[in-house]
């Protein structure tokens, strides 16, 4: 399947209409499924890659199941941008048979606690059409999987493990895909005190619109909180034995009532309960969790004897609309999170590191559009100095904004001579610079007036 570029008007075959490319994120395709009824997929393609899958025995928070550390090697697929929302969960339970298609379960089309009275509705929503549906079982999440695959004629399922934390990390090694720590900004989960009984919760005590908080460098939303979400496989206690690539780990003697994994952690589960790689188990009849959602994969091929949408496919070049991704490092972001929500408004993510080899890792990745460090951090008076260095050590012409206290002369000198696109130290005046160095201009190095941050 080659992805229609914006615009194309070329005749569609009826019997499988093709994805079309909506717009690029941070150097990643992403495609509609229209499902009919005003309802669509939104489908991020995730690059082909290998990622060290588990957690370090130093992961604050890690369980005992999320070891050894493995080498996982993956083929290009597609990913849902989102879990399955309520309105696209009820608008596929509605469908009905045409020839060829065989359904093999009833659905109900509203399962999800989280809607009508049993819904508090937050600011910018009227409906919860777009919170992830939820008390879903994993039967009804392959039946899902199996009428988009029918209607379509594209092989839609749920991720291996290996696919969901890949997408989730989105080339980070850190224990979440924003860094070391994760906010209320960032994720939904239960940070504070969780009334889960109210009868009418507030954000942090329900599901909240699957678009409602940042998506990771690859473009995914809610990859960490808001719902569970079921993976193909079979529970395994840690990942010995486990396959090195893709494929789901699947007990081809094991009975229909064995338990399947869930990952990325529930708006009742606190955060180290969200971490990329955490991993619970479940039973695949449960069905009255009102944590528990889905997201589905787009493999190579087709059902059918159709083509399906092909991996490596590049016939869609431009972008319409590049949502710029900047690392922000930082050894207090509270500091800075005032100025986060101004260049947020103007549609500008942000991941946030807590080291020099976490930035690394994500600008490796390909995604990054620019990088705002402090100077000092963790006691060292250099570590900005040292990571700019660091970069251009190893070729990265990502440009590189300081934003810093007061600093002597020699310290700017050195930072400029390595090449950084300014030093700053005025809200203004960075957010000035941010808009000028992603719009691909140059930014000259700022002269430090007087200090106003600590």
């Amino acid at each position: 399947m080659k992805p229609a570029a914006p615009g194309d008007t070329q005749p569609l075959r009826t019997a499988q209409p093709p994805l079309r490319l909506l717009r690029w994120q941070a150097r990643t395709q992403v495609f509609h499924e229209e499902l009919g009824g005003g309802a669509r997929l939104t489908m991020v393609r995730i690059p082909a890659g290998s990622f060290q899958m588990g957690s370090a025995e130093q992961e604050p928070g890690r369980h005992a199941n999320e070891g050894p550390v493995h080498t996982v090697t993956l083929a290009e697929f597609l990913i849902g941008q989102t879990p399955i929302t309520q309105a696209q969960w009820w608008t596929v339970a509605g469908w009905q048979e045409r020839p060829g298609e065989r359904w093999g379960r009833e659905m109900n089309p509203e399962p999800a606690k989280f809607q009508g009275e049993e819904a508090r509705l937050l600011a910018g929503e009227t409906t919860t059409d777009e919170r992830p549906v939820e008390r879903v079982s994993w039967e009804d999440a392959i039946e899902f999987c199996s009428r988009l695959s029918q209607r379509t004629k594209r092989n839609y399922t749920l991720p291996s493990e290996a696919q969901w934390e890949y997408a989730c990390r989105a080339g980070t090694a850190s224990p979440y895909a924003f860094g070391s720590a994760i906010t209320p900004e960032l994720a939904n989960l239960r940070l504070g005190a969780c009334l889960v009984d109210d009868p009418l919760p507030a954000e942090g005590q329900q599901t909240t619109s699957a678009r409602r908080h940042p998506a990771n460098a690859w473009g995914l939303h809610a990859m960490h909180g808001n719902v569970r979400e079921w993976c193909r496989d079979h529970w395994h206690d840690s990942y010995h034995g486990a396959p090195n690539d893709d494929t789901p780990w699947i007990d081809a003697q094991a009975p229909s009532t064995a338990d399947r994994v869930v990952r990325g952690g529930a708006w009742s589960d606190p955060p180290s309960d969200a971490r990329s790689a955490c991993r619970y188990r479940l039973p695949p009849q449960t069905l009255k969790s009102a944590s528990v959602g889905l997201r589905v994969v787009c493999l190579p091929g087709g059902v059918g004897g159709e083509k399906g949408w092909e991996a490596g496919d590049q016939s869609a070049r431009e972008a319409s609309d590049h949502q710029a991704l900047v690392v922000w490092i930082d050894d207090h972001h509270d500091n800075n999170r005032s100025e986060r929500a101004l260049l947020a408004d103007e549609g500008i993510r942000f991941i946030l590191p807590d080291s020099n080899d976490e930035v690394l890792g994500l600008i490796a990745s390909g995604s990054v559009d620019l990088v705002i460090s402090d100077m000092s951090r963790h006691n060292d008076p250099n570590a900005g100095l040292k990571l700019l260095k660091l970069l251009r050590s190893r070729n990265h012409d990502v440009p590189v904004i300081f934003y810093v206290g007061n600093r002597e002369a020699e310290a700017i000198g050195q930072a400029v001579e390595l090449g950084a696109a300014a030093v700053i130290n005025q809200p203004a005046e960075l957010i000035e610079a941010v808009q000028i160095e992603l719009a691909g201009n140059k930014v000259g190095p700022v002269k430090i007036q007087r200090a106003k941050r600590k």
